[in-house]
C-alpha cells in the first residue's frame, strides 16, 4: 500500500499517474501550470476513490470537469 495515496495499490497508482500524464500532455498543460495540474489530479483521485480506474473514463470525466471549471464546453 502506498501511504501517499491511501488504499490504492501500486498498479492502481500507476494507472492514475499514466492517466494524469496523458491528460496533461493532450491538453498541453506543462509542469509550471500547478493550478490546472492540481485540479486535474483532484478529479483523477476523486474518481479513483469511487472505484473508477478505467483510464478512458477518468480522462473524459476529468477533462470535462476542468473545462466546466474554466467555463468551457465539456466533451
Amino acid at each position: 500500500m502506498n501511504a501517499l495515496f491511501g488504499s490504492f495499490d501500486n498498479a492502481q497508482v500507476a494507472v492514475l499517474q499514466l492517466t494524469f500524464d496523458v491528460i496533461c500532455q493532450e491538453l498541453g498543460i506543462d509542469a509550471a501550470d500547478e493550478q490546472r495540474r492540481s485540479r486535474i489530479a483532484a478529479s483523477v483521485i476523486a474518481l479513483a476513490k469511487t472505484g473508477q480506474f478505467d483510464p478512458d473514463h477518468i480522462k473524459v470525466q476529468a477533462v470535462s470537469q476542468l473545462r466546466a471549471d474554466e467555463g468551457e464546453r465539456t466533451i
